[in-house]
């Protein structure tokens, strides 16, 4: 066997690793999607290219929790979202239904994106043979829930293969590229050792495999007896499903047989959908929330800072929105036409309007990637509002007279309301009509943005991207395999992603990653990110062991616990 002379060998020390070598037990879980932190990347011997911890408004490091006191057991835990969940089948769900898996389901790893750490679930040690293969051995004392039709029984080898074959087969499934097209084979090589080989060097093959919900283990007796999983769920993660009413609420019970010891500490956990985000913060400044679920603003952070029971934060955000256009539409085949609309937005009225003077310019990616993104004055040519040259450009481009934009996007989201009227006024600037054409979340997100059929145009928010991979991939002619969103098809930045994705050193994948950017922002590609914002958190202080400037992995750790 030889140890790979590449980036994961560097980050393990060496081609074996067990659990003892890692933080063991549990620790802390996160707030959710808006209340994630900064990603860095580095090596055992330079920590200058890790990202800085987050900071208050003046600088100074934000709070975090200490180890004032014991955990203690027992108490519900109430969580809130604004987010009309639409379903909770991990292998299909790619919003806050997977904070549910996190709960429910068990995972094969969990990477740490904010370190680029592997850490141990249920394998408890890896081999890498080579750079493209992966042999995991499994602990012996992971078992799914004891409720029919599993009643128990150990989690084996072919469980993983079960669960990540059909998130590679599900039609419906998102993200699901690294199983369809980036692996070779996959078999349980015994009950305890799962075998896993890439076609090629995977620079996020860990990540691809820890880094998320979608990844969970499912028994395949659950599927065979209810279908599907998108209103039940058993698998051998800390809490049992004990309730789920879609759009509702869902109640989640402790799992007394969770193989990670006395954690989680509370008895119960619960989620109560609130749709409208006013609502759904007034519950959490009312008490009947322990951790805020909305999307803070400034003004609301500034409120919630004010209050001496709770606990707040801030730092920069991985989430944003971006407006897709279509270049089967004729109009936006053109890049200056695409060029335009680049310049007929002014990044400064979103951050003024929306981030009450808080955000950053953005690119491809967030400013949250701080180690992958290109810095502000980079951006300042791409991002900067130039309404005369965007006139100039239509003209040449023969829309003198601007045209008529009908843009698709959802009324169930508050947020994509206030990005989409922005962008209707700063259009109409340069001659542009646009107009919003609204449906239901659900409709929205599976017939019209899913399947690149929103007409020539559409405006959404992303989940929070904690690596650069997702982000790019939305430029790549392939997209998420299943052909890109905006019919969107460059051979040079899809090589480009491409050749990033196989890079296994991260000093060289980093300056792949900014070539990439370039190239995309060169072609003025067709999904305009709108404005990097800033993150905000808040919980009662009552909940200790939580920490939500963690990522990742710390959704699949529950330390958090309430005290009395």
């Amino acid at each position: 066997m030889t140890t790979p002379n590449n980036y994961w060998a560097r980050r393990m020390g060496s081609n074996r690793l067990n659990r003892r070598r890692f933080v063991g037990g549990a620790a802390m879980t996160g707030a959710g999607a808006t209340s994630l932190a900064l990603v860095g990347c580095g090596n055992d011997d330079d920590d200058d290219d890790v990202a800085p911890p987050p900071t208050d408004d003046n600088g100074d490091p934000a709070p975090t929790p200490t180890p004032d006191d014991a955990p203690q057991q027992g108490g519900t835990l109430r969580t809130g979202t604004f987010l009309d969940v639409l379903g909770i089948d991990p292998h299909i769900e790619v919003s806050v239904g997977l904070t549910t898996a996190q709960r429910v389901y068990t995972f094969l790893i969990g990477f740490d994106n904010t370190n680029n750490e592997y850490r141990t679930l249920l394998a408890d040690g890896v081999e890498q043979p080579s750079e493209t293969e992966f042999v995991f051995t499994l602990r012996d004392d992971v078992r799914f829930h004891d409720i029919a039709p599993v009643n128990g029984r150990q989690v084996t080898a072919e469980d993983v293969v079960y669960s990540f074959e059909r998130f590679r087969d599900l039609p419906e499934a998102q993200n699901n590229d690294f199983f369809k097209f980036f692996t070779e084979s996959m078999e349980a090589v015994d009950d305890q050792t799962f075998r896993l080989t890439t076609v090629m060097p995977y620079a996020e093959s860990f990540s691809e495999l820890g880094g998320s919900g979608q990844r969970a283990i499912v028994p395949h007796e659950a599927v065979e007896e209810w279908g599907d999983l998108s209103a039940n769920a058993i698998g051998a993660g800390p809490y049992i499903l004990e309730e789920y009413i879609r759009g509702e609420r869902e109640v989640l019970r402790r799992n007394p047989d969770y193989f990670e010891g006395d954690v989680p500490y509370p008895d119960e956990y619960t989620r109560q959908v609130i749709l409208d985000m006013s609502s759904l913060l007034q519950a959490y400044e009312g008490d009947q929330l322990d951790i805020n679920g909305a999307l803070l603003n400034k003004l609301d952070f500034e409120t919630l800072e004010a209050l001496p029971d709770r606990v707040s934060g801030s730092m920069p955000g991985l989430h944003y929105a971006s407006m897709g256009l279509n270049v089967n539409d004729e109009r936006f085949s053109d890049p200056r036409v695409r060029q335009a609309m680049y310049l007929a937005l002014d990044r400064n009225a979103f951050i003024n309007l929306l981030g009450f003077g808080d955000g950053l310019r953005m690119g491809p990616l967030s400013a949250g990637l701080e180690y992958w993104s290109l810095s502000q004055e980079e951006l300042e040519p791409y991002t900067t509002a130039n309404y005369e040259e965007a006139r100039a450009l239509l003209a040449e481009a023969g829309y003198e007279d601007g045209f008529d934009l009908p843009i698709a996007t959802s009324a169930g989201v508050q947020l994509y309301i206030d990005h989409a009227e922005i962008v209707v006024d700063e259009l109409a600037k340069v001659g542009i009509r646009a107009t919003l054409e609204l449906s239901d979340l659900s409709t929205y997100l599976s017939t019209q943005l899913f399947a690149g059929d929103f007409g020539p145009a559409t405006i959404f928010t992303h989940n929070p991207y904690e690596t650069p991979k997702i982000p790019l991939t939305m430029y790549h002619r392939d997209g998420f395999g299943g052909g890109s969103w905006w019919q969107y098809d460059n051979p040079d930045v899809t090589a480009a992603i491409d050749a990033q994705m196989q890079e296994m050193d991260p000093e060289a994948r980093r300056e792949k990653v900014r070539e990439a950017q370039f190239l995309i922002l060169d072609d003025w590609a067709p999904m305009i990110n709108l404005y990097s914002p800033m993150a905000y958190w808040s919980y009662n202080q009552r909940v200790g062991g939580y920490d939500p400037t963690y990522r990742t992995y710390q959704n699949f750790r529950y330390t958090e616990y309430l005290r009395s």
